[in-house]
């Protein structure tokens, strides 16, 4: 440290870290948006949606459509969310594999979680992505 309290640059946190798993978890657990990716014929697909993390898995609302139909066809699907906080942003992404919840006992679990989406329309049917690898990164923004 200087005179004037100022960091020397090699005592500061590098511009770009890797986050831990439990890091990484942590962000995922506060978001409550992510983009979606799916991959349908090798046609990449990237939506918008809600998302709630508990007990290791991710889940989001969805009604009949184009993502879910290309989640049946495909699960393998990835999923990012981010955060910035001043001078810090975070990144996460999540690849794994997402299922539609059809058991009333999960579908009533999943539906008691605070997931609730942006415009009210009938999103009834329940997805749960499991995580088979989760990345993240810490970014120190400006200077």
């Amino acid at each position: 440290m200087n005179i004037k309290g100022e960091k020397h640059p090699e005592d500061r946190e590098p511009r770009v870290r890797d986050l831990t798993e439990e890091e990484s978890w942590q962000i995922l657990s506060a978001a409550r948006l992510a983009r979606f990716v799916t991959v349908d014929e090798g046609e990449i697909d990237i939506t918008p949606l809600n998302i709630f993390a508990a007990d290791g898995r991710i889940y989001f609302r969805t009604a009949p459509g184009n993502k879910l139909t290309k989640l049946q066809l495909n699960p393998n699907v990835a999923l990012e969310t981010d955060k910035i906080e001043g001078a810090v942003a975070h990144s996460v992404v999540v690849r794994g594999s997402a299922r539609l919840l059809t058991d009333p006992d999960e579908t009533d679990r999943v539906a008691s979680l605070p997931l609730s989406p942006w415009v009210h329309t009938d999103k009834l049917d329940f997805v749960e992505i499991t995580p088979e690898r989760i990345t993240g990164r810490r970014f120190r923004l400006g200077d």
